[in-house]
């Protein structure tokens, strides 16, 4: 009989401590804009995060070390500023003490990056530029494609379909994303042969754009693009170039949706190029995107694009990093990081690359996509993956 109670209490025991293995958590940081007209973007942003990490529990976690670690995701909203990227970086790291996080919007991410590198943490970055990534920053990585990814698959793409077109003006925000921006999309159109007449600048908070529509309008260029400007902003602005009798070939490398395009433009949304959505109703859509997307839709106003998807990405980073080093030191696992293959939201085997363009295989080898609004909907122009 106590050789009965033994083992009977053993095994309640080890059930116990399997069941506490677990509820083990990590918790994960999001620093993005929930507020503002970057807001369908820092929404979206957390829905992936834990989307990413709901998956992850149902399948049992990230089993390191023979324990088994479920993910928190924990969201502030930085108002797409970099005053407040760095009280939302202060917040996660000092206060919720995370040592993994992701961040959306330039500005912020490089006020958060000032602190994640300084103090141990793993940086996902969803910067649009090329600033804070490579060797000099070994605690971030990037979680996204970006203008040096996007633009010459915009490029090819344009002067293909459009040989005749010479001339392009440029429109971006002004902060370190829209610099950043314009430097590789200046330099690629004028690689291919194409004139930058124009490289004009909004300030955030800008509401009225009919001067700035007037000064590009004026030029006649071939190409408008708006290279940075969030969904709202591209409609408002193609909007008023089409009061202006603009019929021109419009491109948004950074246009994310067609619905926050289309509640701004109207009828001028019609057949504007974007680099950073995706269609969920085309040739190469999963059923896996497709029912995230509609669990998305309602809660961030638009459809999931490659503003939204990056945390998702990046959890799963987490995972196969932290379960190839059997580790979760960040620095552990940003050693092993390059060689890792993981599941993206875009494909089941991700690896990194772009030694050649940041100076470290910090970038995901994500596919880019190059669609058209028609109808007011995205449809799919082509699919492209980088060749790094």
């Amino acid at each position: 009989m106590k050789s009965v109670m033994k083992y009977g209490f053993l095994a309640v025991a080890s059930a116990a401590a399997l069941a506490a293995n677990a509820q083990e958590t990590i918790k994960f940081g999001i620093s993005a804009p929930l507020s503002g007209a970057g807001a369908p973007w820092g929404k979206g942003s957390e829905f992936m995060c834990k989307a990413a990490a709901k998956e992850i529990k149902d399948a049992g976690g990230i089993k390191v070390k023979g324990k088994s670690y479920n993910v928190e995701c924990i969201a502030y909203d930085n108002k797409y500023t970099a005053a407040e990227g760095t009280k939302v970086a202060q917040t996660l790291l000092n206060r919720d003490g995370v040592k993994y996080m992701c961040a959306v919007g330039s500005a912020p991410i490089l006020a958060a990056q000032s602190l994640t590198e300084r103090q141990g943490v793993l940086l996902f970055s969803q910067a649009w530029t090329k600033s804070g990534k490579g060797p000099n920053f070994p605690l971030t990585f990037s979680d996204i494609v970006s203008p040096i990814e996007v633009v010459p698959a915009m490029v090819q793409y344009v002067t293909k379909a459009y040989p005749q077109a010479k001339t392009i003006a440029l429109f971006n925000v002004d902060d370190a994303n829209g610099h950043g921006a314009e430097e590789v999309v200046r330099a690629l159109w004028e690689k291919a042969g194409v004139k930058v007449l124009t490289s004009d600048f909004y300030v955030h908070g800008t509401t009225e754009f009919q001067p700035a529509a007037q000064r590009l309008a004026a030029l006649k260029p071939d190409i408008v693009d708006l290279a940075s400007p969030p969904p709202s902003v591209v409609g408002a602005v193609f909007k008023e170039l089409a009061v202006l009798g603009y019929k021109g070939i419009k491109l948004a490398t950074d246009g994310t949706a067609a619905e926050g395009i289309v509640a701004t433009g109207g009828a001028a949304a019609e057949g504007i190029y974007m680099g950073a959505a995706m269609t969920f109703d085309g040739p190469s859509v999963t059923e896996h995107q497709r029912k995230l997307n509609e669990e998305a839709k309602p809660l961030i106003g638009e459809s999931l694009s490659i503003a939204t998807n990056p945390c998702y990405d990046a959890v799963y980073m987490l995972k196969a990093g932290a379960e190839k080093a059997q580790s979760l030191e960040p620095k552990a696992i940003a050693a092993i990081m390059p060689t890792v293959r993981y599941k993206s939201f875009y494909e089941d085997n991700v690896g990194f690359g772009g030694k050649e363009a940041y100076g470290s295989a910090i970038q995901p080898m994500q596919p880019v996509y190059i669609t058209q609004i028609v109808n007011g909907k995205v449809v799919e122009r082509a699919k492209i993956t980088p060749k790094y």
